[in-house]
């Protein structure tokens, strides 16, 4: 009797093990969003790298510009337009990424609205800023517009 005990235990002990070294990965945008309220930064393999600037604005790194459709006026401080590129990651990762670089250029966030996309709100003295993310199947689409402020 205490033989089968023993071989019924360490059956289930190695079924268990089973289930859950077969799930050990969890996306990286769920990955991301559970350090939010501990104060303690992601591992940097789960945040997105700085690519490029266009004017004051910083895009994720490994961003495919549609320069078809993308208009850039200006430079530097004076940048207004819009610009349209895609991205393959989650777009919770896209997002994360503008919300920590935008402050830095100088932009303060304003508004934000999450449904099917985000959509942040940025301003400065004389430009706002809308910046869209939008979920694909495999990508996420970005969409920055940069205006004059009227005041």
């Amino acid at each position: 009797m205490r033989k089968v005990t023993i071989v019924l235990t360490g059956a289930a002990l190695l079924l268990s093990g089973c289930e859950s070294f077969g799930n050990t990965s969890t996306p990286a945008a769920d990955s991301v969003s559970a350090y939010g309220s501990t104060g303690v930064e992601p591992p940097k393999e789960l945040l997105l790298e700085l690519g490029d600037a266009i004017g004051d604005i910083r895009f994720p790194d490994g961003l495919v510009v549609d320069e078809k459709n993308s208009i850039i006026l200006g430079s530097g401080n004076n940048t207004f337009g819009k610009i349209l590129g895609t991205l393959k990651t989650d777009s919770e990762l896209v997002v994360k990424f503008f919300k920590d670089n935008m402050p830095g250029e100088g932009w303060g966030l304003i508004s934000e609205f999450q449904a099917d996309d985000t959509t942040l709100v940025y301003d400065k003295p004389s430009r706002v800023a809308v910046v869209i993310v939008e979920r694909s199947n495999r990508s996420t689409k970005i969409r920055v517009t940069v205006t004059p402020r009227n005041n």
